[in-house]
């Protein structure tokens, strides 16, 4: 892509929200590109929804599959990346990522919520999407017959070895209390090695992860391995967003009934912002929310006559043109 193409929207996160946005943008012919470290966020952690409106109970990533496969069917790109930095020149939105990359576009939606905890090692940047993934549930497929790394604990852990172990060569267990009560469940499967007590401190490898090298105290190991998986949890990230944004007293980003943040053209919406109960169809509808408001704005820059009309009320519009059909 050009560094002089200029997207419609970018949106940043491709958990519900943000994918539930770039559903709306895409079917709707806007350019937008979903720019996220991850596919998922939080819901692909979750072991079954049984509470989306009109869906049987179902596992959370399958929920998101869905959607997902929804917004590539209407050409919209999703970047395995990490957005770093947002600069605004005129009414262009310039978005930098973890991997060097620059994106440009005329507004941009904030979707990312919690973002999951990295390792903060050398070489860990480099692997994202090349060997690294921080979701088991996602990539472990991938994985089928090789040697992997998982670093994790609790609950967390023992979903994450229950399910690598029945399709992996080996499974290095990295955990980091010796007391983890994953360990009891480590211990079940025959090609699982503990390490507990272990740290990563290192990742190498040319174009992909090859050696993980771990520390407990003196003792250094480097264990050769095909992937590498942490699941340590989550943690808020929004330190780009903070010369753009309000945040209250809870971290939230604050945003208006439209989704909209006190920048012009600069939008947010799921768990990342300030609306009540974190429940995955009011992420999904917060998403859908900032993007007709970014459709309309948009519309606005580029001195196109015609919105999505915010009420049942026919008077409201900036024409006589029919609105869009959603």
């Amino acid at each position: 892509m050009s560094e002089e193409y200029v997207y419609d929207v970018i949106v940043i996160g491709a958990g519900v929200s943000g994918l539930s946005a770039a559903l709306y943008l895409g079917r709707l012919g806007l350019k937008t590109v979903v720019i996220s470290v991850d596919v998922g966020g939080q819901l692909a952690y979750a072991s079954v929804i049984e509470n989306y409106p009109g869906l049987e109970p179902l596992p959370g990533i399958e929920l998101v599959y869905r959607v997902r496969d929804q917004v590539k069917s209407y050409g919209v790109n999703i970047i395995v990346d990490e957005v770093v930095g947002i600069e605004r020149v005129s009414d262009v939105f310039i978005v930098k990522t973890r991997r060097g990359y620059t994106y440009k576009s005329l507004a941009v939606i904030a979707a990312c919520g919690k973002a999951p905890k990295k390792l903060g090692v050398e070489g860990e940047e480099e692997f994202i999407g090349k060997g690294l993934s921080y979701c088991v549930v996602c990539d472990g497929p991938l994985f089928k017959g090789r040697k992997v790394l998982l670093v994790s604990f609790g609950v967390k852990g023992i979903e994450g070895l229950e399910l690598l172990a029945p399709i992996a060569l080996e499974v290095h267990y990295v955990v980091p209390n010796v007391n983890d009560v994953s360990i009891e469940v480590a211990r079940k499967f025959s090609n699982v090695s503990i390490y507990p007590g272990y740290r990563v401190i290192k990742l190498l490898g040319d174009s992909r992860i090859s050696k993980a090298v771990i520390q407990s105290g003196d003792d250094v190991k480097e264990l050769e391995v095909d992937g590498v998986f942490v699941e340590l949890g989550f943690e808020t990230r929004i330190d780009f967003l903070k010369p753009y944004v309000d945040v209250n007293e809870n971290g939230e980003v604050v945003v208006d009934s439209l989704g909209r943040t006190r920048v012009d053209g600069l939008f947010a919406a799921g768990d990342l912002v300030n609306i009540p109960y974190k429940q995955a169809v009011i992420a999904a509808t917060s998403g859908v929310v900032a993007a007709l408001s970014a459709i309309n704005y948009v519309n606005k820059v580029k001195g196109v006559e015609r919105r999505v009309r915010a009420d049942w009320e026919k008077k409201v519009g900036i024409s006589k043109k029919k609105p869009f059909r959603l």
